[in-house]
This record gives structure tokens, C-alpha cells and sequence, in this order.
């Protein structure tokens, strides 16, 4: 699983929250005295390659689709939680 920090304005954060399916809004008082929001998203490696749009509107660029094998990133991301986890 991934755990993706999601940050933006309140009411932003409560659209995403909807459809994430949750709804805690973590609120962090900066230095400087300003308000940040934030809400904490699990997804399975999978479900977040599934999601992932590679696809890059400037044609003189790479288009990262053409050599993707979302299987070897799979295995990568797995790997690298593992060796994470194990330190």
C-alpha cells in the first residue's frame, strides 16, 4: 500500500475526501502563522499504476506509455516498500 499526503485549500480537500472516502482533514499551524490542510490517501501499488496517466501533451517530449510496463514498475515499487520496511 501507498500512503499519498494530499495538501490544498479546505474546501478543496473536502471534494477529494468525498470521493476518496475520507473525510479527516489533518490542520498544521506553519511558522509563519499560516494554516495548511492536508488528508492522508492509502492505495494499492496497483490501483495507483491503473491510475496513473502518463501521457504528456508536448509532442517533442518522451511519452512515457510507449515503454511502460506497469508489471516492472509494480515489482520495483514492491521491492523498494520491502527493502523501506525492513530498515
Amino acid at each position: 500500500m501507498l500512503k499519498i499526503r494530499i495538501t490544498g485549500s479546505e474546501s478543496e480537500l473536502r471534494q477529494v475526501a468525498h470521493k476518496a472516502g475520507s473525510t479527516r482533514i489533518k490542520r498544521f499551524k506553519r511558522d509563519n502563522g499560516k494554516t495548511t490542510f492536508a488528508i492522508d490517501v492509502q492505495i494499492s501499488v496497483k490501483d495507483f499504476l491503473e491510475n496513473l496517466d502518463l501521457t504528456n501533451n508536448d509532442e517533442t517530449s518522451f511519452d512515457g506509455k510507449e515503454n511502460c510496463d506497469p508489471q516492472a514498475i509494480q515489482t520495483e515499487l514492491e521491492n523498494l516498500l520491502n527493502e523501506i520496511s525492513d530498515k
